[in-house]
């Protein structure tokens, strides 16, 4: 009898050498960590608008147009021609990020990125470890391209059907390290003056609900 998957509450037997079954094993490949679960559009609605508050708040900030000049150095020299590597998921990676460029604008990408370090830091048990959180970044981001999907008609309704295009894990974590570098320190940023200003509200509150108790 094979042993089981190493997953608490997991019955099914492990997959060849692995110490997870093939669901388990699938769901690790895709999310990072073989317990994490998707972060949906919905989970990040609220931090995506957080960040364009803060936006039209200070539009003017020096950090946006950075952010925009970042994008744009990286994915027009790249367009031009790709760095020279012989390793495959590193030349994935790079095509991959070209390949969003070509339907998604800088600004797009940077509300997402830095939205998911907002995520993080509100509830940072939502996410495993760092790799989930980093595969999960990828995710969002390219979820944002329709080009990342596969279309086709069901063939039962005809209705359309579509999935994500699954990236080999290690062009997802190539991808995610550009991305974490292009705007991974804005999103460290944002998350500290949104944490800030979030204390600085609970301490306006209680002072004010302290100065009713003190009416007679």
């Amino acid at each position: 009898m094979k042993p089981r998957c190493r997953v608490n509450g997991c019955a099914n037997a492990r997959a060849g050498h692995s110490l997870l079954c093939s669901k388990h094993r699938s769901r690790k490949r895709r999310h990072g960590h073989e317990e994490q679960r998707t972060i949906s559009k919905t989970d990040l609605k609220p931090f995506i608008e957080k960040v364009q508050a803060r936006i039209a708040k200070q539009p003017d900030a020096k950090l946006w147009s950075i952010c925009d000049q970042r994008w744009d150095i990286v994915t027009t020299n790249w367009r031009a021609e790709l760095p020279k590597t012989i390793i495959r998921y590193v030349r994935a990676g790079m095509k991959e990020l070209v390949r969003l460029a070509d339907t998604l604008s800088g600004r797009d990408v940077a509300v997402t990125v830095i939205a998911m370090y907002l995520l993080q830091d509100y509830d940072p048990r939502l996410f495993k470890d760092e790799t989930s959180f980093r595969t999960q970044l990828v995710r969002r981001v390219r979820t944002l391209s329709s080009t990342s999907f596969s279309h086709w008609d069901g063939a039962s309704d005809g209705r359309e059907r579509r999935a994500m295009k699954e990236l080999e894990p290690r062009t997802a974590e190539y991808l995610s390290g550009l991305l974490v570098e292009l705007f991974g320190p804005a999103g460290v940023r944002i998350a500290q003056l949104e944490r800030r200003e979030e204390e600085e509200q609970r301490k306006e509150r209680l002072a004010y609900y302290d100065a009713l108790g003190k009416v007679e």
